[in-house]
């Protein structure tokens, strides 16, 4: 699941469909176009000084306007090597639950996964600002709740429990 954040494909890393995919793109292809118009026109100019350079100076200034829009791309904020990640379920339960800390969760010797809901109850030991908790995080489908010790349910941030 986390593999769609990460920019992939010709755009030169751009996150695809953004500005500076589209600036990239652009770019390229101004630069490949106008490149092969440019040698084209060089090999048809046999005497430099007539006519034939003026042919130049169009494509010569296009060259240059997709070389500026290609290497612009790389400015833009959606250009980035690797774009932020959501957050870890680790985080997520930590941020919904107003937990300071929340250790490693384990079930029956395995970690609880951090980019995937995965089904089952993950014994783990929760820190707030004056207490060390055992809680058990229990999944089901896309539902997760965290349960005390004396299997009392733990109101999430801002409900009532």
């Amino acid at each position: 699941m986390w593999d769609a954040y990460y920019a992939q494909g010709f755009s030169g890393g751009a996150v695809s469909g953004s500005a500076a995919s589209i600036c990239w793109n652009i770019g390229l292809l101004l630069t490949i176009l106008a490149g092969i118009i440019i040698i084209v026109c060089m090999g048809s100019v046999i005497d430099p000084t007539t006519e034939g350079t003026s042919a130049v100076i169009l494509p010569g200034a296009v060259f240059l306007i997709g070389m500026v829009l290609t290497f612009a791309s790389f400015a833009l904020p959606s250009h980035t090597p690797q774009p932020l990640r959501p957050p870890s379920l680790s985080a997520q339960i930590t941020t919904t639950w107003n937990l300071d800390d929340l250790g490693e969760c384990r079930s029956g010797g395995r970690k609880m996964p951090e980019s995937r809901l995965e089904d089952g109850d993950w014994k783990c030991v929760a820190y707030t600002d004056i207490q060390r908790t055992e809680l058990t995080v229990h999944i089901k489908g896309d539902k997760v709740g965290l349960y005390k010790a004396d299997g009392k349910a733990l109101a999430a941030k801002g409900k009532d429990g």
